[in-house]
């Protein structure tokens, strides 16, 4: 046995040195790279080190086996339990978390009966005829929608207005969101229709100057046209089946000879007039009240992971008091230039922020952007400072959840779905989509305190989490390292 840590040493070199003794082969070239690279080996004056590491590389090198050696049946048995216990996990994330957004969509035509339209017949015709909107109420009974049927005399008396004012009230309904869409039948329909029959003199009758539909595209851009409207526009075709096949023979029988054979062919082009009062006119509007949405959330999430190192050491030296004081300031002042920025890119894409509140309506996405941050964001920190305690590895399912309980609700009208996603009315993106409508599409107002209410209650429920968060994360943090300090001084005193 060696004495001395000078001889230990020079036979750990010998050792080393003969492990990788260089081949002569073909020429000295393999032993001249050989000899280049562990040239450090014959140096006297090289690092400790440096051969304390090679010296680990070679012990390394000795302990690896194959796959299928006996020394690896523990680490197969842990890799077995570990694989089905990630795809449990997994598998049972997927179908409970991933299945809400899939629902979002599902069997739409099932929850049509809770769209609500309005129908106002103002049509009154003279001398007993049949009118021409008398076959409205009927025909309705075999569109799937909520219809609000009412003459003019009736919805007077409902809404407190004059005649000469139903056709405003009827708008001002549609648009603050009483009703999906409307139907309003004018004045006079059925007495021109006829008038149009019987003078050969008279104008052709248009059918779309006396039966309007109003509705707001920018309401639901997604869906609005492709699902809800498409229920009026049935309406329209049972209606001019109804009219063509039934109402013109009975009329043309009824007025005989006075009819206008030729005024017959107009009469039978029968259509609806259509009027989007609040338009979805720009694509890229999309992206920030959708998909955007999404990398507004993520953003919230990664500023987390930037500021982890100097997080802790602040938690080492400040007071819990001071700590929760610091973390809201370093939060809220990332968020608020991120918004900017996150703002400035629609910007860059010449959306138009004046349509509600003209020149101040860019400030007022930001302030609305910061706020969706805060809250989102606040969310993230308490959740993700608890998680992590459990395990790191369970953060990503908590992000993803985050992200589907927020758009699921958001990207398609709750009108259309079950019940179950009425939990979107508590939810910050759902309520901040309703926000960007009125600033981008001019929507109604008539919400939208309630909409800034609840992303404000977010922010408020996580400020007030964060001390007891944090709390937490540092009794735990100190229990932690306190073990890990005693179970190193025993390692150290038994070797």
């Amino acid at each position: 046995m060696p004495s001395t840590v000078e001889e230990r040493q020079s036979n750990l070199d010998k050792q080393v040195t003969a492990a990788y003794e260089p081949v002569s082969v073909c020429g000295h070239r393999e032993a001249d790279e050989s000899s280049q690279q562990y040239a450090w080996l014959s140096n006297p004056g090289t690092n400790t080190t440096d051969k304390e590491t090679a010296h680990s590389e070679l012990l390394l090198q000795e302990r690896r086996v194959r796959l299928l050696s006996p020394k690896m049946q523990e680490l197969h048995k842990k890799t077995l339990c570990k694989f089905l216990q990630t795809t449990i996990i997994l598998c049972s994330f997927l179908i409970c978390v991933l299945s809400i957004y899939w629902g979002t969509e599902y069997n739409e035509s099932h929850f049509m009966h809770k769209v609500s339209v309005l129908v106002v017949i103002q049509d009154t015709p003279s001398q007993n005829r049949s009118s021409l909107a008398g076959i409205l109420p009927s025909i309705t009974r075999d569109v799937p929608c909520t219809w609000h049927m009412h003459d003019s005399g009736e919805y007077q008396r409902k809404r407190n207005v004059q005649a000469a004012q139903i056709n405003e009230e009827f708008l001002y309904q549609v648009h603050h969101q009483d009703y999906w869409m409307g139907l309003n039948v004018k004045p006079n329909a059925t007495d021109d229709f006829i008038e149009s029959l019987t003078n050969a003199s008279a104008q052709s009758f248009n059918f779309s100057d006396y039966f309007q539909v109003v509705y707001e595209s920018a309401r639901s851009p997604s869906t609005m046209k492709t699902a809800i409207l498409t229920n009026m526009q049935y309406l329209e075709q049972l209606y001019k089946q109804e009219v063509v096949t039934n109402y013109l023979p009975l009329l043309v029988s009824q007025e005989g000879d006075d009819v206008v054979r030729k005024n017959l062919i107009g009469a039978s082009n029968i259509g609806f007039d259509y009027w989007d009062y609040r338009p979805f006119y720009n694509p890229v509007i999309l992206s920030p009240l959708q998909v955007g949405l999404i990398y507004c959330l993520l953003l919230t999430f990664f500023q987390i992971g930037f500021y982890a190192s100097l997080q802790r050491e602040m938690a080492q030296l400040l007071k819990l008091r001071l700590l929760v004081f610091y973390r809201l300031g370093v939060s809220h002042a990332t968020y608020f230039i991120l918004s900017l920025f996150f703002c400035t890119l629609s910007a860059i894409f010449q959306i138009d922020f004046t349509k509600a509140f003209g020149r101040a309506g860019f400030v007022v996405y930001w302030m609305s952007t910061w706020l969706l941050m805060a809250a989102l964001g606040g969310a993230n920190e308490n959740a993700v400072s608890i998680i992590t305690l459990l395990g790191p590895q369970y953060v990503g399912l908590w992000l993803m959840s985050w992200i589907v309980l927020n758009i699921s609700p958001a990207f398609y009208p709750l009108v259309t779905d079950s019940d179950f996603y009425r939990y979107g009315y508590m939810m910050p993106i759902p309520n901040a989509v309703e926000i960007f409508k009125v600033i981008f599409l001019d929507t109604s107002k008539r919400a939208i305190g309630r909409h800034y209410g609840v992303i404000c209650a977010w922010i408020g429920l996580n400020t007030c989490l964060l001390p007891a968060v944090l709390f937490i994360v540092n009794k735990k943090t100190a229990k932690r390292d306190a073990v890990s300090n005693v179970n190193l001084e025993k390692s150290d005193q038994e070797g």
